[in-house]
C-alpha cells in the first residue's frame, strides 16, 4: 500500500521528495512463526567471543538489547555506512534506564561491534528478564521528517515560499513510513530521520557528550553551547527502538530509545563514542 498525498500538499510534493532520507526499518518475528535468514536479535542471550569483557555501568552489568548482523543489513543501509561484516551489538542499563541528558549517565549504555570471530551464545551477569529473544528481518525503506527535529525546520523553512504545512503532514507522514512494515510493530529503524516524540536530539547528543548536562535549560545557556551548536549537525541516527507490544518492550509512555553516532566517528567505527537518548511522551 503507498501512502497517498493529500490535496493540501499537492502543491509540496517536491520539497518533500528532496526531504526523504533511505533508512532500513526492521520489525520483530513471531517465535513460533520465526525462521531466522541471519543472527539478528532482540533480547535473549548475546553472541560474543570467549573472554569478551561484558560492559558495566557505575551502578550495575549493562543488559542486553540487541545484536544485528551486518551481513545481513549492510548492503540496505543508505551509502554503505556500517561495516559488511560483524554483529553490532547495543547494552543498556534496563533497569535504571537513563535519558542520556546527564553526562554521568554515558556509562548506562554501550555499542560495540564484534569482529567475524567464533562466538556462542552469553547470557549477561544479570540475566536479562525484561527482554524476550525475538529474531529481525529487515527492509529498505524511507523516512520523512517529524516535527522537533532540525531536519523538520530545514523542511518548514523550504516550504515557505510555497505555504505552510498543515496538519494533515502528520497523517500522511505516518502512513507514509508505515507502508514500509509488513505489519503493525513499532518504528523500528537504522538511519534516517528520528521519529521524534519529543525535541531536537542532535543539540542535546553535542552538548551531553562535551559534558554539559541538559535536563534543563543550564546546559543550553552555558557560554560554551553556542559554540559547540554548529557540530550538531554531524550526529546520524544509528539506531532507533521504537516500544512496541510484540516484542515486549516498552520506553517510558509509549516512548522511543535512540542511539546517535558522528559521521567521522561512524567512519572511524568508533562505536564507543555513540550517544543514546530515551524520549516519551
Amino acid at each position: 500500500m503507498t501512502a497517498s498525498l493529500p490535496e493540501s500538499m499537492k502543491a509540496f510534493e517536491a520539497t518533500l521528495a528532496r526531504h526523504r532520507r533511505p533508512t532500513v526499518a526492521f520489525w520483530t518475528l513471531e517465535p513460533h512463526l520465526s525462521t531466522p535468514t541471519n543472527s539478528s536479535h532482540l533480547g535473549g542471550s548475546a553472541l560474543l567471543p570467549s573472554g569478551f569483557t561484558w560492559p558495566a555501568s557505575k551502578r550495575r552489568p549493562l543488559d542486553f538489547l540487541l545484536q544485528l548482523d551486518l551481513r545481513a543489513v549492510s548492503s540496505l543501509v543508505p551509502d554503505r555506512l556500517l561495516p559488511s561484516e560483524g554483529l553490532l551489538t547495543f547494552f543498556y542499563d534496563l533497569d535504571n534506564q537513563p535519558w542520556g541528558y546527564d553526562p554521568n549517565d554515558l556509562d548506562g549504555f554501550r555499542v560495540v561491534l564484534v569482529s567475524d570471530v567464533e562466538v556462542s551464545a552469553i547470557q549477561g551477569p544479570e540475566p536479562n528478564l525484561f527482554l524476550p529473544q525475538r529474531w529481525l528481518d529487515f527492509g529498505a525503506a524511507e523516512s520523512l521528517p517529524t516535527f522537533g527535529s532540525r531536519a523538520y525546520d530545514r523542511l518548514e523553512e523550504d516550504i515557505s515560499p510555497l505555504g505552510k504545512l498543515s496538519d494533515d503532514y502528520f497523517d500522511y507522514q505516518d502512513a507514509f513510513e508505515r507502508q514500509f512494515y509488513p505489519f503493525p510493530s513499532g518504528r523500528h529503524r537504522l538511519f534516517g530521520h528520528s521519529a521524534n516524540v519529543q525535541g531536537d536530539m542532535q543539540l542535546e547528543a553535542q552538548l551531553v557528550t562535551n559534558g554539559l548536562y541538559c535536563g534543563d535549560s543550564s546546559g543550553y545557556h552555558d557560554p560554551r553551547a553556542s559554540a559547540l551548536e554548529p557540530g550538531a549537525d554531524d550526529w546520524l541516527l544509528l539506531l532507533q527502538l521504537d516500544s512496541d507490544d510484540e516484542a515486549s518492550i516498552m520506553w517510558g509512555d509509549l516512548g522511543m530509545l535512540y542511539f546517535w553516532i558522528r559521521r567521522e566517528d561512524l567512519q572511524n567505527r568508533r562505536f564507543d563514542k555513540v550517544w543514546m537518548t530515551l524520549q516519551c511522551g
